[in-house]
């Protein structure tokens, strides 16, 4: 028998919310950001990595497992959330190639950064980055130039609020690869996020 669906519930959600399940081969950054946002109808989960298993294959294998264990709901949204940075050299493409092709036929949808998360979380903050290809070393040297520090274990610290996701958005979207795996400075996270904020159903937490 399959568990209730893992819906940490107050006051203020409704019935009928719907969750959004994130995988991730990161194993705090991801997690962190998400829980910035607050809504009566959206929660998000996010599976981080916590064992040192962060290739695509154990990403995917760790959704799986969660979409097989759960009672889910026919709103309940999927993600696998990771990075080009080394899976994109030549003894991993191959393998995430595999991932997002499975992804698609199981109605997972895939957000892709290249090189790193970080670089979405640089867009709160700063315009686009005119130097590509950049390594995750280069956007997290950018983070600490804008923001005066950055630690990728201390995201909730990070002074983000509605405007400065509005802007990563945007900035997002300018530069978004449109299929594919990305070979080319870009984020797609924005598709996760994109349609709730637009229709006001998420926002940042008044308390961060």
């Amino acid at each position: 028998m399959r568990k209730k669906r893992p819906m940490v519930r107050h006051e203020n959600l409704t019935r009928d919310a719907t969750l959004v399940v994130i995988a991730s081969e990161d194993r705090y950054a991801v997690q962190q950001y998400f829980e910035f946002f607050h809504s009566t109808r959206i929660q998000f989960k996010v599976l981080e990595t916590d064992d040192g298993r962060s290739s695509p294959t154990h990403v995917m294998d760790r959704l799986s497992q969660f979409m097989k264990e759960y009672d889910l709901g026919e709103g309940d949204q999927f993600w696998l959330v990771c990075d080009t940075d080394h899976w994109t050299e030549a003894g991993h493409i191959k393998n995430l190639k595999q991932v997002v092709a499975h992804c698609r036929k199981k109605g997972v949808q895939v957000a892709i950064s290249n090189p790193c998360f970080d670089l979405w979380l640089l867009l709160h903050f700063a315009d686009f980055p005119v130097t590509s290809p950049l390594t995750c070393k280069d956007v997290q040297r950018q983070l600490r130039q804008v923001i005066g520090q950055y630690n990728k274990t201390r995201v909730f610290a990070l002074p983000i609020d509605d405007n400065g996701v509005q802007n990563a958005i945007d900035r997002s979207k300018a530069h978004s690869s449109s299929v594919g795996i990305p070979q080319t400075t870009s984020t797609a996270v924005h598709l996760i996020i994109e349609d709730l904020v637009a229709r006001q159903i998420i926002s940042i937490a008044s308390s961060n």
